[in-house]
């Protein structure tokens, strides 16, 4: 990919259009003052016209070579993306997994991507002319999250707090810490203040932090009185705060972005939604899996053999965890391969865990028949193997 990053930023560099249409501009300008010169001043139309001739002439010229520029570094950027995907990506589609019954299925997958990413009036469009049933109270949820992150990123944390606060019980169901969270950041972020946000005056942003603190923190002490505790100790360090034990928790970096996500993914949980775009992330994975696939496509064709598992590629393709990591994984030790809920993990007395059909095997199929653990020297019968759930 060196290439086309290469190719890319030179097209950056010499595709400023910009400094096109300042020496466009400049020559309309040139020739709307010659103009006005000669209706002012016919008798001097000859010698101001070869003046205009030159002066033009020179811009056309610099204009010829800006966009002679643009052009070649274009040119080089589409043979670099022809030159490194070769493949015609068409060979990977296959017209009966989409049958025309599921044309609204894919506009509706569609719709709601847009509606999730803020793009409100082209999903409405959509919706419109695919006479989608989507309920509009789905929209009015996003766009009041859509409020809520843009306070967030006014550093202004009152409308997630109160969002917080009315789904209190909904949220501690889900064993979320998201109130507690946007509290503590409330505070640090009074504790960290040393002037006004509006008026620009010098504060007490300690003395501030310290009553919002009487004011919020007595509902979480049961749960979250470690933390709290961190944040009261950090008024022993206030007059150094850059080299005391709490400089990671309050001036952390990312500490706005985190409280943002976090605030993302519980109110698309509540909403019953992933925080991430299923449509995004099946865009994601195939283009991550495409260039596998077509080549799997063309061994299987030259060698003329068929894809014959049902429930698994037939090759692994790796997928950034960061994106796609959405449960636990494990595999057994003794088959090596991935437990799934026809074939679960089962933990044996001694502690090891195999898979179930692992398991029948060992016994030979007899829930009766004792067998040695094959990771150390206990013995025990299928029967006294439990299920376990990560």
């Amino acid at each position: 990919m060196y290439s086309i990053t290469k190719e890319f930023g030179r097209l950056q560099k010499s595709g400023d259009f910009g400094n096109y249409v300042t020496e466009i501009d400049q020559l309309l300008e040139t020739l709307s003052k010659a103009r006005a010169t000669i209706d002012s001043a016919p008798q001097s139309r000859r010698e101001l016209l070869a003046i205009v001739k030159n002066s033009c002439s020179n811009l056309v010229e610099k204009t010829g070579n800006i966009q002679k520029d643009i052009h070649g570094s274009l040119s080089k950027y589409s043979k670099a993306l022809d030159k490194k995907f070769k493949i015609d990506v068409e060979t990977a589609y296959n017209r009966s997994a989409f049958p025309d019954s599921s044309k609204i299925l894919l506009d509706r997958a569609i719709a709601m991507h847009l509606i999730r990413e803020g793009q409100f009036s082209v999903a409405d469009s959509l919706i419109q002319d695919s006479s989608l049933d989507i309920a509009e109270a789905i929209e009015l949820e996003f766009i009041d999250m859509y409020r809520i992150l843009a306070a967030l990123r006014g550093r202004d944390l009152r409308p997630a707090i109160a969002w917080a606060a009315s789904k209190r019980d909904q949220l501690t169901a889900l064993g979320s810490n998201l109130e507690f969270s946007l509290h503590s950041l409330q505070f640090i972020h009074y504790f960290t203040m040393t002037t006004d946000e509006v008026t620009g005056l010098p504060v007490n942003g300690q003395q501030m932090a310290l009553q919002y603190a009487k004011e919020n923190f007595a509902p979480f002490g049961e749960r979250y009185l470690g933390n709290i505790s961190k944040l009261m100790c950090a008024f022993l360090f206030k007059s150094n705060l850059e080299k005391s034990p709490y400089v990671d928790l309050f001036l952390a970096p990312t500490a706005w972005d985190d409280v943002a996500r976090s605030f993302t993914k519980e109110f698309c949980s509540l909403l019953g939604l992933s925080s991430e775009s299923p449509l995004y992330l099946a865009a994601a994975a195939g283009a991550i899996a495409l260039p596998t696939l077509l080549k799997v496509g063309t061994i299987m064709r030259e060698k003329q053999t068929e894809w014959t598992s049902e429930n698994e590629l037939p090759v692994e393709i790796p997928l950034p965890e960061n994106m796609f990591q959405f449960h636990a994984i494990f595999v057994c030790p003794v088959s090596k391969e991935q437990t799934t809920d026809e074939n679960p993990p089962m933990m044996m007395p001694c502690g090891h865990i195999v898979a179930k059909e692992s398991l029948a095997r060992m016994s030979k199929g007899n829930p009766n028949q004792r067998f040695k653990c094959p990771y150390c020297p206990n013995e025990s019968i299928p029967n006294q193997a439990i299920r376990v759930y990560f």
